[in-house]
């Protein structure tokens, strides 16, 4: 006689989740803390939240001002420490958490090994549309000054042509990357007398402000005022050590080129010496600077002197 015995149902895994593991998920690969919870969408829509708010800032272009950077560093920050505090505040809640067929490690490196990949394509800096530098020199000052952290717009000729008085990061054929003024554009003929720029016959204008120094060295800050009216300051040695570059005669700009000159005259290796900046060498705009030796070089719009 066929006896018919009655299956056991399977007893579900029951594991409390851990805060800390949570907490180590949630900091460091921001939505796979909700997926250890189980909550999978939520995860997933963290991780979203990572890579959109960078791209909404580069279409409304707020980056590109010291205060709209701060605030999409806050939202970004605030926006990790929610979900670090969403994850823990769930675990702390689930002390009979039934198992989900997800909840296994090689789930949890799926989701890891797929964040790596979509980072590695997924390029903040070129979503918002700028880039951070560190100034390590100073063939720029008194404007940017050494150890200024600055921004730059890697978007500013997209639409447009660089002008007189940009300050652009370029690459030279040495492979490095330099930032000088914009002096002179494609066709212009400029001439250098006591490093003062003429540009087309029109003699660039410069006001004396006052004495200065650099490095030890006297020098003499002046007010320069470009051809399409820029305004900047520029440091001008009292004793030159190389007045063959100080003067020069018939330079023609090229087409799709630039000359580029340091606001430090006299300290800066420049167009005098490496030669034209061409169009496509150029990297971008500075904009402004974040940080700097002292909390008063935070907040300097470059654009504007």
């Amino acid at each position: 006689m066929e006896q018919i015995l009655d299956k056991q149902p399977v007893q579900p895994t029951i594991k409390p989740r851990s805060i800390s593991i949570v907490f180590l998920f949630s900091l460091l690969f921001p939505g796979l803390g909700q997926i250890y919870n189980g909550q999978p969408k939520k995860g997933f829509i963290f991780f979203g939240l990572q890579l959109l708010i960078p791209f909404l800032f580069g279409i409304t272009r707020w980056a590109l001002f010291f205060y709209g950077l701060l605030l999409l560093v806050v939202l970004l920050l605030a926006l990790r420490i929610y979900i670090i505090i969403d994850g823990v505040k769930h675990a702390r809640r689930q002390k009979a958490y039934i198992l989900k067929p997800y909840n296994t490690w090689y789930w949890y490196v799926a989701f890891i090994a797929v964040t790596f990949v979509v980072l590695s394509f997924y390029d903040t800096s070129a979503a918002i549309g700028i880039q951070s530098f560190r100034i390590p020199s100073h063939p720029n000052e008194p404007t940017v000054q050494e150890g200024d952290f600055i921004v730059a717009d890697t978007r500013a000729y997209k639409n447009s042509t660089p002008d007189y008085g940009d300050i652009i990061i370029f690459t030279h054929a040495d492979g490095q990357a330099y930032t000088y003024r914009i002096v002179g554009l494609p066709n212009d003929n400029l001439t250098l007398k006591d490093n003062v720029v003429t540009v087309n016959g029109r003699r660039g204008q410069t006001t004396y402000m006052k004495d200065a120094w650099f490095n030890g060295i006297p020098v003499i800050e002046t007010e320069e005022i470009l051809p399409n009216g820029h305004k900047h300051q520029v440091y001008l040695c009292k004793e030159r050590s190389d007045t063959t570059m100080a003067n020069i005669a018939h330079i023609t700009v090229p087409l799709g080129s630039y000359y580029v000159l340091g606001d430090n005259r006299d300290n800066a290796a420049d167009s005098r010496y490496k030669g034209f900046v061409k169009r496509t060498s150029i990297k971008g705009r500075i904009l402004y600077s974040y940080w700097g030796k002292d909390a008063a070089r935070i907040n300097i719009d470059f654009r504007k002197i």
